[in-house]
């Protein structure tokens, strides 16, 4: 998946002018609030997405408002399933600092202290495009909503995007199914390419 979109990055950065990227601050609450079953979900959202890549992987701390069923895409993508409207729980602000990844290389960061490594910036000083994108993917950051779970919490939703540049990254909100205690992609609800 994720060779997939470098190539798709490096063709937008190739024929477009980069601009400056921001991300917000946003207050943090302990990771120790997430549950086991949530961590499992990041894990398998990164294993999903990086595909067995090794390397250092960026990604932020603070998580985002879960993906809501009144969302179209997400709605069409969750239909015939029950999720509750979203409580007060997922209305706080959470993080994933404490959280141990199983997969090795994995960075927490302040989101909002990221600057990008541009690939579009890379090709506007003469870095050859193949080049110019693999240095920003290689400097890219991940990032995750809360979950949102359904009532019989067999099935999650989790938005997750990957950003590497003013015009460099992708994203969707994914659907997950729990099976013999595993979370596993079951299905993308819409998504974006830049």
């Amino acid at each position: 998946m994720k060779n997939w979109v470098a190539l798709a990055i490096g063709l937008a950065c190739a024929s477009t002018t980069p601009g400056a990227a921001s991300a917000s601050e946003q207050p943090v609450r302990s990771a120790s609030a997430l549950s086991q079953d949530e961590q499992d979900i990041y894990d398998a959202v990164l294993a999903s997405w990086l595909e067995g890549e090794k390397g250092r992987q960026l990604i932020n701390e603070t998580l985002s408002p879960p993906p809501s069923t009144s969302d179209p895409e997400v709605g069409e993508c969750a239909k015939g399933l029950d999720f509750p409207a979203p409580g007060q729980d997922q209305q706080t602000s959470k993080s994933l600092v404490g959280v141990r990844f199983k997969r090795g290389g994995i960075e927490l960061i302040d989101g909002s202290q990221w600057r990008a490594n541009d690939p579009g910036q890379g090709i506007a000083s003469g870095k050859p495009v193949d080049a110019a994108v693999n240095e920003g993917i290689s400097h890219s950051l991940i990032s995750f909503s809360q979950i949102d779970f359904s009532r019989d919490k067999t099935k999650a939703l989790v938005r997750f995007s990957m950003v590497c540049g003013s015009l460099c990254g992708s994203g969707s909100t994914l659907l997950l199914r729990k099976t013999d205690r595993h979370w596993a992609v079951a299905n993308r609800c819409g998504g974006w390419i830049s």
